[in-house]
């Protein structure tokens, strides 16, 4: 086992970590930042919500990356709800409504929504040693200062081309600030706000070919170097200072090791600060259904979260997959989740809706704990979606296995 894992387990167990008592029958809905621009937005939403039938609100708050050096206002700038006035709002408003409200954190992910203007980004302005780098870039970043404007550009050029579509930057749970100000950071939003539950988002890598930037290969080169003859490592410390993909290279499976053991050590991090502050907040985290690709392409171990007891609900990524994937997803997924509740997410936004209702019907039949919808704002456009779609899902979610049907008039 390795030392980030260790650590993990040793938070867990030695810590006090007390798991809250199941949860049933979820009826949740994502809620994006977006959708609470004023005081009356947040009203509106809490009435949809709870009229359509829902239990539980999921909402995205500013990234945790961020969060700690937004500038200020200007007084010239639009009035909006202030983030202190706009939970507090939303929290008075679904308790009133009996609602619980989960915090929906993005935990490395860093949302740019200028593209033009990245250095603007506190994380990227202050710490440009944090974001992670593909391996395609590494080579070609690791001749540039950390501070070269040119760094960071590379960067997000190659993001908004990649071919895998990657729509945003990422911090690397592999060096230890940056796991520090994570922690920090959600532990601040605890101190102020009284959510009922934590949904961690974005705790995976991009993608298998993620974190080659050079404060990471040197963590791991630290991690490995104790087990190789001096000879060996004298070798390769001579190849690494040409080329920076050495070490991953000549020991490719400690590597993917490596680096799943750190995302395993923040998930378990954070979870007990969730429970260190707030023994009654449920700790959900969004995970890639299909636990070989969660486990090799994005380094997402949930089987052992589960197994340690590091979060207390696996929630499944909605996604546009066909009716047969998504009942054998949510099959697979239960056969390891046994000592976590099981949520799925359905993209009901993007799905025709009697697809969500199908899938809805599935879920009901599979046993599941909970059924998160996927977002507020895109099922009650009405340019795209039926007229009252959020209530016909809402009471989709509330009838019976047997009883759901699909509403006349339904594409």
């Amino acid at each position: 086992m390795s030392v980030a894992v260790c650590v993990g387990v040793f938070l867990a167990t030695c810590l006090g970590v007390c798991r809250p008592a199941a949860a049933q029958d979820i009826a949740g809905l994502w809620v994006r930042e977006a959708s609470l621009v004023s005081s009356a937005a947040i009203r509106q939403l809490v009435e949809d919500a709870s009229s359509a039938g829902f239990t539980t609100l999921l909402v995205q708050v500013p990234d945790l990356a961020l969060e700690h050096d937004r500038p200020p206002r200007s007084r010239r700038a639009p009035q909006v709800a202030e983030p202190a006035d706009r939970w507090h709002v939303l929290l008075s408003e679904a308790r009133r409504r009996r609602l619980e409200v989960h915090a929906w954190v993005d935990v490395t992910r860093v949302r740019v929504s200028d593209a033009s203007a990245p250095d603007r980004i506190p994380v990227t302005r202050q710490h440009p040693e944090w974001l992670m780098v593909p391996r395609a870039l590494a080579t070609r970043l690791a001749r540039l200062d950390l501070r070269d404007p040119a760094r960071l550009a590379a960067l997000v050029g190659w993001t908004s081309e990649s071919p895998e579509r990657i729509e945003s930057l990422h911090v690397s749970p592999i060096l230890p600030a940056v796991v520090d100000h994570l922690d920090a950071q959600l532990t601040r939003l605890l101190s102020r706000y009284a959510f009922d539950g934590i949904h961690l988002d974005g705790v995976q890598f991009p993608s298998s070919d993620f974190d080659y930037g050079p404060a990471a290969v040197a963590a791991f080169r630290g991690d490995i170097a104790a087990g190789l003859t001096d000879a060996r490592r004298r070798d390769l410390d001579t190849r690494a200072a040409i080329d920076p993909l050495t070490y991953p290279d000549a020991f490719p499976s400690e590597w993917s090791r490596f680096r799943r053991s750190t995302m395993t050590a923040l998930v378990a991090r954070l979870g007990n600060t969730v429970r260190q502050a707030r023994r009654s907040v449920r700790v959900s985290v969004s995970v890639v259904a299909d636990h070989d690709e969660a486990l090799g392409r994005r380094l997402q171990d949930w089987r052992t979260w589960v197994e340690n007891g590091f979060v207390d609900v696996l929630c499944l990524r909605p996604g546009i997959e066909t009716s047969e994937d998504f009942e054998r997803q949510v099959r697979g997924a239960s056969q390891f989740s046994s000592g976590a509740d099981l949520w799925v997410g359905i993209a009901a936004g993007q799905l025709p809706a009697a697809d969500s209702v199908d899938r809805i019907r599935a879920a009901g039949r599979l046993g599941v704990a909970g059924v998160v919808i996927s977002a507020y704002d895109t099922v009650t456009d009405r340019a795209r979606m039926p007229p009252d779609h959020l209530q016909h899902l809402g009471r989709a979610l509330s009838a019976p296995v047997d009883a759901v049907e699909t509403p006349h008039g339904l594409p």
